[in-house]
């Protein structure tokens, strides 16, 4: 009996430690030692499940003293490195990874890590998308009478390696019955990475403009692109490329010609994702002559109401070198709407 008692015993003490060592360890800046299983690093944050707990945690990586996990996870570095190895005790603000890919085990801040995933990371959606679409109106009526309206509308639609942005616009003005403001623009461009970082693009863009003597701007192109950050609370890419621009005019003379193009495209999210600033900007030089430079550009911040309802304060400007019948070379709007994003 007393044989049977003590492997019983020692069978439990066996199976309680080898649940131990199954578990993973979470240790906080301000000392605390969480243990449980490690789901995943995304958006600045880690995710854990402690131990008896039904839910997921989060914690900002900043707070994050140190990382220890059992299973093998995957790094994925804001310069690109991806590393994939067992998180193994280090020195506090760093995570410390025993890789077969090296020799020794390698250190990284633990606050540059972009993405981190394994065993217990939920399978990311196969297609993600987002967007806003925003509407703002303005009428007045008595001594002046006048009638304003502007629209907006972004949508992406994002895999593992395909991208699809489309974005367009429109503003429209009469005063005293008379127009004074009429323009329009759409785009749509299509990206494929070949890396985590390096994008093939693709795109087309349509404007018009009344008042600039522009009918139709149409431009088709191709270039290449860079993704800097592609964070939930941060996104910065940049692209070079060439383009074929061809400009139908009201009064002046049509043109067509091969053009540079270049574009940024940044956003920024604070107070919990809740306020964004954005900025998108697409500049063309004409290859035939260099002097003349197109540039369009959208800056503003966005900040939420209720269920996904949004206001928009944006400045749109637009630039031309060389405009026809000594228009101006700025045109700028400053523009409030209403919206929803998702």
């Amino acid at each position: 009996m007393r044989i049977r008692n003590l492997f019983l015993s020692g069978s439990l003490i066996a199976a309680l430690c080898a649940q131990g060592a199954l578990a993973d360890t979470l240790v906080l800046t301000n000392g605390d030692r969480i243990t449980g299983t490690f789901v995943e690093i995304e958006g600045g944050k880690v995710s854990f499940k402690p131990e008896n707990a039904d839910q997921t945690l989060s914690y900002p990586l900043d707070l994050v003293a140190q990382l220890r996990t059992d299973d093998i996870i995957q790094v994925l570095m804001e310069d690109g490195t991806e590393v994939r190895g067992r998180a193994v005790e280090g020195e506090d603000g760093e995570i410390r990874l025993d890789s077969e890919q090296f020799t020794d085990p390698v250190t990284f801040p633990v606050t540059a890590i972009q993405r981190g995933t394994g065993p217990d990371t939920p399978v990311r959606q196969p297609v993600r998308t987002t967007g806003n679409i925003s509407l703002g109106v303005r009428v007045t009526d008595g001594n002046t009478r006048s009638q304003t309206y502007s629209g907006t509308a972004d949508a992406t639609v994002r895999t593992d390696v395909n991208r699809i942005r489309f974005a367009a616009d429109f503003n429209r003005s009469e005063e005293g019955g008379e127009e004074t403001v009429d323009n329009a623009s759409g785009s749509v461009r299509y990206d494929h990475f070949v890396s985590d970082r390096f994008y093939l693009n693709s795109n087309v863009s349509l404007a018009r403009d009344r008042f600039r003597d522009l009918r139709l701007r149409s431009t088709v192109g191709v270039g290449l692109g860079y993704q800097f950050f592609e964070f939930p609370t941060r996104n910065l890419s940049a692209e070079l490329g060439v383009s074929y621009v061809n400009e139908d005019r009201y009064e002046d003379e049509n043109e067509s010609n091969p053009a540079g193009r270049w574009g940024i495209d940044y956003e920024e999210r604070f107070a919990g994702n809740g306020i964004r600033l954005f900025h998108s900007q697409t500049g063309l030089v004409n290859l035939e002559d260099t002097e003349d430079v197109v540039i369009s550009s959208r800056t503003g911040v966005r900040f939420p109401f209720v269920i996904g309802m949004t206001g928009t304060f944006q400045v749109n400007v637009d630039y031309e070198n060389q405009p026809p019948l000594d228009n101006r070379r700025i045109d700028t709007a400053y523009i409030l709407t209403a919206g929803y994003s998702w």
